[in-house]
């Protein structure tokens, strides 16, 4: 029971104190086991309240929190009731607004937990929102920000990423078609460019070694690089992302993966790649089989 800001703290706790003149907006619980947290804005006579704390919401109940061995605070059944989905949105420095990454049904409690691996994000502060859906619409979004920090190349399907950390190298152009012209009797030529053609190319040299636990595991690393060229020339589109917050949609683009070595644990692959599309675009991610939701595409 709350009394103005006094929280049972002596034995006239549950006297009446004078009423406070702001709201109480916000009530956080920590560093305790709790077992019922109620809040109502009836006043409970003090000399006839017999400790036990009322079962069904009424018009006055602004809380009933009952934590059965669980953190669901209890109100949780009656929110699957309304909730049909959440929606899990992303929002980097190169976004005006939340994009939808990830949605999920809501059948039974559980559903509202969810445990999502986000690969394509670049460095920096990223914002994620969780935002159920009631009755077709979007409810408040609960926001958390997050820095990705990270100090190498990584090359990402949905599922899974590989760190491209140790002797990497990506030796990129940007790509447009131009033409020129020199008519007669003019001195300087006339440069024209031909579509909207613009994206990166480039090849790639990494030695790819596995590291378990802060160590390089080296006698594998043939294993472990034939595991790369599987997933290198398994004919889907990739995110590639660097440590300075530069994100490609790429496909590999070279016919051959190349190796050269100095030292049969030293390879040095190489491949070539292309840019096929915008990697901060969820219609792109969606069409290439990186998200599986299109909503704001």
């Amino acid at each position: 029971m709350l009394l103005g800001y006094t929280f049972l703290g002596d034995e006239t706790s549950f006297s009446s104190t004078a009423n406070s003149a702001n709201n109480l907006e916000t009530i956080t619980v920590k560093n305790s086991v709790v077992n019922e947290l109620y809040v109502s804005s009836k006043v409970s006579d003090v000399n006839n309240f017999n400790g036990l704390i009322p079962t069904d919401w009424d018009i006055d109940t602004r809380l009933h929190a009952s934590f059965n061995d669980d953190l669901y605070g209890g109100n949780v059944n009656f929110t699957e009731e309304i909730v049909s989905s959440v929606r899990i949105k992303r929002k980097t420095a190169n976004d005006s607004n939340f994009k939808t990454i990830y949605e999920k049904d809501i059948n039974n409690k559980d559903d509202f937990s969810i445990n999502l691996i986000h690969y394509y994000a670049p460095i920096g502060d990223v914002s994620f929102a969780y935002v159920p859906i009631i009755s077709g619409g979007e409810g408040d979004y609960i926001i958390n920000t997050v820095k990705s920090d990270f100090n190498s190349y990584f090359i990402c399907e949905k599922d899974i990423s590989y760190p491209m950390v140790l002797d990497t190298n990506f030796n990129k152009k940007r790509i447009q078609r131009t033409g020129l012209i020199e008519p007669l009797g003019r001195e300087k030529p006339i440069i024209f460019k031909g579509g909207k053609t613009n994206y990166i190319t480039g090849d790639i040299e990494c030695c790819f070694i596995e590291n378990q636990n802060c160590t390089w595991q080296t006698e594998t690393s043939w294993y472990y690089r034939n595991t790369i060229y599987d997933f290198l020339t398994n004919g889907n589109v990739k995110v590639l992302k660097d440590y300075f917050g530069n994100v490609w949609l790429i496909g590999v683009t070279s016919d051959e993966i190349t190796e050269e070595s100095d030292h049969p644990l030293h390879v040095i692959s190489k491949f070539s790649v292309a840019e096929c599309g915008d990697a901060h675009s969820i219609n792109d991610l969606f069409y290439n089989g990186l998200l599986d939701t299109n909503i704001d595409g």
